[in-house]
């Protein structure tokens, strides 16, 4: 399953999935409930916006965790900066070689 795909009208939004009787919400996407229960989830496409919890610089990239409306906190590189705790970042898309790869920027 892909973590990252257009939505209708063309921004890019992370894929994660919900648990129906729950509402919990998950990201990367998961095919069932975290709670052993075996039910399935719904994929649902997470907001392409959130805030910065924390961020930490490692090996000359950047990386932080970014809490999305929907509940989830994503882990993943950031932009190279400045940061402001609380901030809002948006998702983007960066052409990496032939493949292309995902961060959130400070927007």
């Amino acid at each position: 399953m892909d973590k990252i795909r257009l939505s209708a009208d063309g921004t890019p939004r992370l894929v994660g999935s919900r648990d129906q009787e729950t509402g919990q919400t998950y990201f990367p996407y998961r095919p069932l409930a975290a709670d052993g229960s075996l039910r399935p989830c719904e994929e649902v496409l997470l907001s392409g916006k959130g805030a910065l919890y924390s961020w930490t610089r490692f090996a000359k990239r950047f990386y932080g965790q970014i809490d999305l409306p929907e509940g989830v906190r994503v882990q993943c590189e950031i932009d190279d900066g400045p940061h402001e705790i609380g901030g809002i970042y948006r998702l983007e898309v960066i052409a990496d070689g032939d493949d292309a790869k995902w961060r959130f920027r400070h927007d």
